[in-house]
């Protein structure tokens, strides 16, 4: 099998350079054409297909059983190929059970809107999830940034190209979703270039040293994923329950704020979430702890964090009501009630991988279980109150803002060191 070098020096800051540079094109192209979307399309369009994209969002990071992540981790380079054919594998599988298990779910219990057609839609989008995680996962061990960033650059370019032209041309919700899984694919076999030269080799890997590996890494099915899927939950469950509670047209607006909101998430913290995970594996590793990492990174992330959160809280409602359109408004309220708890999630989202390099996926897996009764009790506050959908917010930004601090706390424990495994 041929062997590849793993580059353990690395320039942090040229490495978040790389990444945020790519997302921010990725983010500017998005913000251009967010102003046309909402005039293409009708808050309730928007609102349908957020909520159809909640099935990917929701299995998406565990499409994998979380085996990719290992990827990145994994100190020993022989186990690196058997990792990625377990990874391909498990996604193949999970996307076929998902895929039925909606089917069934869309024939018997689904509203008037959610057809059939979204089935071939939902297996693409898994399928594809899963080989770029994997892919992803590779390029970030190899610290190939200028691949990750480029790719991320293509995926946004073709998406929203795609949802504005099919758009024009009225294919609806069919559009958006076309052009999603499009997007996806650009940029594809870039990313998968380093990769490309041993695939065959993948083929020679027996289901013996699958096996080891799996084992080696169990801690990532049996708690990571389910930790994974219960932080995914929390939020997609958020759409879910404003459809409920106040319609598809609220959703719309709920879906063009969370997506505003993402974009700080998208353009630094997710990107140096990545070096983070890298350079604190190694200084883990190395040390048993990752006080350095965690400090430098957390220093980085709040400094941004508090002029971030101010300006949006102070201006959301006049940014949106000029870029938009006064009917749009609402959603810059939205994005003013939501903004503190995204300020922390901004921070702490970046870190949060300090668990898995610790080990401790079992306390990550009780703290994601604390999101979900956070949602589920800010619905529940609602149903009983008959909250209006500022209230609901509110208290979802204030509940998940603890969880967020608590998730902090204990990333910031075992960075210093105290009660490592190590």
């Amino acid at each position: 099998m041929k062997k590849t070098r793993w580059k353990r020096k690395g320039n942090y800051g040229r490495a978040i350079i790389t990444l945020a540079s790519g997302s921010l094109i990725a983010q500017l192209i998005t913000i251009l054409v967010a102003p046309l979307l909402t005039r293409i399309y009708t808050p309730e369009e928007l609102g349908m297909y957020a909520l159809i994209l909640t099935a990917e969002s929701l299995l998406g990071g565990i499409i994998c059983a979380r085996y990719d992540v290992s990827i990145v981790s994994e100190p020993n380079e022989k186990n690196v190929f058997p990792l990625i054919k377990l990874s391909i594998l498990i996604t193949i599988v999970f996307s076929t059970l998902a895929t039925i298990a909606y089917g069934i779910y869309f024939s018997y219990f689904a509203k008037e809107g959610y057809g059939l057609y979204l089935l071939i839609f939902l297996f693409l989008m898994l399928i594809i999830n899963g080989l770029l995680r994997v892919l992803e996962a590779y390029n970030n061990r190899m610290k190939d940034y200028k691949t990750i960033s480029s790719v991320y650059v293509a995926k946004t370019f073709t998406q929203n190209i795609g949802t504005v032209i099919l758009g024009l041309l009225h294919f609806s919700v069919y559009g958006m979703l076309f052009a999603h899984v499009t997007g996806m694919l650009a940029g594809l076999k870039k990313q998968a270039k380093s990769i490309l030269p041993s695939v065959k080799d993948l083929y020679l890997i027996n289901s013996t040293r699958l096996k080891e590996v799996m084992k080696m890494h169990y801690r990532l099915p049996l708690y990571s994923a389910p930790a994974q899927f219960a932080n995914r939950f929390s939020y997609t469950s958020i759409f879910f329950f404003i459809e409920f509670l106040f319609g598809l047209g609220t959703l719309g607006f709920y879906s063009i704020s969370n997506k505003a909101l993402g974009l700080p998430l998208s353009v630094m913290s997710n990107n140096i979430s990545k070096v983070f995970f890298e350079e604190a594996s190694r200084e883990y590793d190395e040390t048993g702890k990752f006080k350095k990492s965690f400090n430098k990174t957390s220093l980085l992330l709040i400094t941004l964090a508090i002029p971030m959160v101010i300006i949006i809280y102070l201006f959301s409602p006049s940014i949106f009501k000029f870029a938009f359109g006064n009917s749009w408004i609402e959603a810059g309220v939205y994005v003013q009630i939501l903004a503190p708890m995204f300020g922390i999630r901004f921070v702490v989202n970046t870190v949060i991988y300090g668990l898995q390099i610790a080990k401790k996926q079992n306390l990550e897996l009780i703290i994601q279980c604390l999101f979900i009764i956070a949602s589920i009790g800010s619905f529940g506050l609602s149903r009983i109150y008959s909250y209006d959908i500022y209230q609901y917010l509110s208290a979802v930004s204030i509940s998940f803002s603890i969880v967020y601090i608590i998730y902090y706390l204990f990333v910031a424990k075992y960075a210093y060191g105290f009660r490592s495994n190590k």
